[in-house]
């Protein structure tokens, strides 16, 4: 995903944030840290681990760009990175500013400025930020005098990247491309880190709205048709086998096609598709036709499982057609499903 080849990294700073209500300290450092081949490499596996889907965000305030704080710092630093140590300490206490929330964990912020860095469709300067919260225990030896002793210390582990951001010097006057990922918090305890520090909102990209509609898809299925009545488990397999095949099947989404094949019944599929109307809360223009993003399939692939679990001691797959299943139960109460095929394999 990122081309180290001719990509380079010129700056880096570490901060300790604390968590403001609980008094803990904010620990600006006065210099900047050395950048040796060791830490460049681990660098690099920190990008790669943080930023595997291109969910892309800009910068955004209700008032206007010009208020939101990290990204004019963001936008004053690519016009002159010699500022950068003071620009990562403004960074880190506007952090410690808004980790104001009970479960907001201290850690060390990671500011890196690449002069270039290529990634994607982007190569230019770009701006990484790191938030390391959970400490790993690691091992290490020291040998004296034939005797080799065992030490263990709490440190960051590269592999799992707690709350990152990657800002790309690209369109400026539109928020920046801004890439985000919490992995630590979730729901409101993850809006400090999104809102209340970087002020993101998600840009309309295909990965983002393919990834959009098979959520809110799962929602009108799981919620809505479910309060008008209680959908067999089978039925409920066979909206997602058709959800699942739609997207395999088909490069572009088209949204009267796609409920159609999704829920066969008209009344139902113009009520799904008022139903995305209503949700398109980041208003990605769901209800139009867009490419599919085969990554954003994959990434949701969970949501398709199609298993009917009977008891302990039979799965099912259901991947359509529900006339050729019924359900019963025998003259003794017990309960069974009757399949029907015509090909055995």
């Amino acid at each position: 995903m990122f081309d180290k080849t001719l990509s380079k990294l010129n700056h880096l700073a570490v901060h300790v944030v604390g968590n403001k209500t609980k008094e803990e300290e904010l620990l600006l450092s006065k210099a900047e840290s050395g950048i040796d081949t060791p830490t460049q490499n681990i660098v690099w596996y920190y990008l790669n681990s943080a930023f595997k889907n291109p969910e892309y965000y800009r910068f955004n305030h209700p008032s206007g760009l010009e208020f939101n704080n990290v990204y004019q710092i963001c936008r004053q630093l690519f016009q002159a990175p010699d500022s950068f140590l003071g620009a990562s300490q403004k960074l880190a206490q506007m952090l410690y500013e808004v980790s104001d929330h009970p479960q907001v964990k201290s850690g060390e912020l990671l500011v890196l400025y690449f002069e270039r860095l290529r990634h994607l469709q982007f190569d230019g300067p770009a701006i990484a930020l790191f938030k390391s919260e959970q400490k790993q225990p690691f091992l290490f030896t020291e040998e004296e005098e034939d005797v080799i002793e065992l030490y263990s210390y709490q440190g960051i582990n590269p592999s799992k990247v707690d709350k990152a951001a990657l800002i790309f010097a690209q369109d400026e006057d539109d928020g920046f491309q801004v890439l985000s990922v919490d992995n630590v918090n979730k729901g409101e305890e993850a809006k400090f880190w999104f809102e209340q520090f970087l002020r993101l909102q998600v840009r309309s990209s295909e990965y983002v709205k393919t990834a959009e509609i098979i959520k809110i898809t799962k929602n009108f299925i799981d919620q809505d048709l479910k309060e008008e009545k209680e959908l067999e488990r089978s039925e409920t397999l066979e909206f997602y086998g058709r959800t699942k095949e739609y997207f395999e099947v088909n490069e572009q989404y088209e949204p009267d096609a796609f409920s159609k094949q999704v829920f066969e019944e008209e009344s139902v599929a113009d009520r799904f598709k008022e139903y995305i109307k209503a949700r398109d809360l980041n208003e990605l223009g769901l209800d139009s036709q867009f490419e599919v993003s085969q990554e954003a399939v994959k990434k949701k692939e969970r949501v398709f499982k199609s298993v009917l679990k009977l008891d302990k001691n039979f799965h099912v797959y259901i991947h359509g057609d529900r006339s050729k299943i019924e359900k019963g139960v025998d003259e003794n109460g017990r309960k069974y499903y009757k399949i029907f095929y015509e090909e055995e394999h």
